[in-house]
């Protein structure tokens, strides 16, 4: 007579318990990738966002620092002040001689827009003609700008990266040229910049960036 076998298994209720653990050790593991992502993606865009600022406030002290003739002013729109404005494209920068501090850079008039510095590139490694540079902050468009002589304004900052630019102030000093003996100016002019600004997927969270540029050339 020939024995039975028994073979043995899992219980229905250890299959569900079984299930039941790795569900639950599943749902954790995908939530903390699921963070890992999310916060990956964050730093990626806050990167995206400094080094975008980094290469436009390095381009803007690179040319400021070896310009002359420094000139700051701000505009209520790209058509004030006529065909010599320097803030609307086609109008050339070099009818712009006046050198000044102005205030108003640092704290513009209410409805101003628009705000900027325009100096003479020394030599021409840059623009390749000599031309005054201008850089700018559009209020509305949250971007900085630079312009060279007649050619259209480029902007420097990218809102597609995620660099939103809330606030651009200018400190502009020692425009007028040095003068000999104890009685004139002997301080050589200066040019503070400062950047604030935030990244477009997390508004909340703000960028300061602030530089002061002493001119190299000898403004006699």
């Amino acid at each position: 007579m020939r024995k039975l076998s028994i073979q043995s298994g899992f219980t229905l209720i250890e299959i569900i318990v079984s299930l039941g653990v790795f569900s639950t050790v599943v749902t954790i593991a995908v939530g903390a990738l699921l963070v890992l992502v999310a916060a990956n993606q964050q730093l990626q865009s806050e990167q995206s966002v400094m080094t975008n600022l980094s290469f436009a406030l390095d381009s803007m002290t690179r040319e400021i620092r070896t310009g002359t003739a420094y000139n700051c002013d701000t505009a209520a729109s790209y058509t004030a002040g006529g065909n010599n404005n320097f803030f609307e494209d086609g109008a050339n920068l070099d009818n712009i001689v006046d050198i000044d501090d102005y205030d108003d850079c640092d704290d513009p008039p209410e409805g101003h827009t628009l705000r900027g510095l325009s100096f003479v590139e020394s030599g021409d490694s840059v623009s390749g003609t000599n031309d005054r540079v201008l850089y700018f902050y559009d209020t509305e468009a949250q971007t900085i700008f630079r312009r060279t002589g007649t050619e259209d304004a480029m902007p420097i900052t990218s809102t597609s990266s995620g660099a939103i630019i809330n606030d651009f102030r200018l400190w502009v000093t020692g425009t007028e040229p040095l003068e000999s003996g104890f009685s004139g100016r002997l301080q050589q002019p200066a040019v503070t910049i400062f950047i604030d600004a935030s990244n477009a997927q997390n508004p909340s969270k703000h960028f300061y960036l602030q530089t002061t540029i002493t001119q190299r050339t000898l403004d006699l």
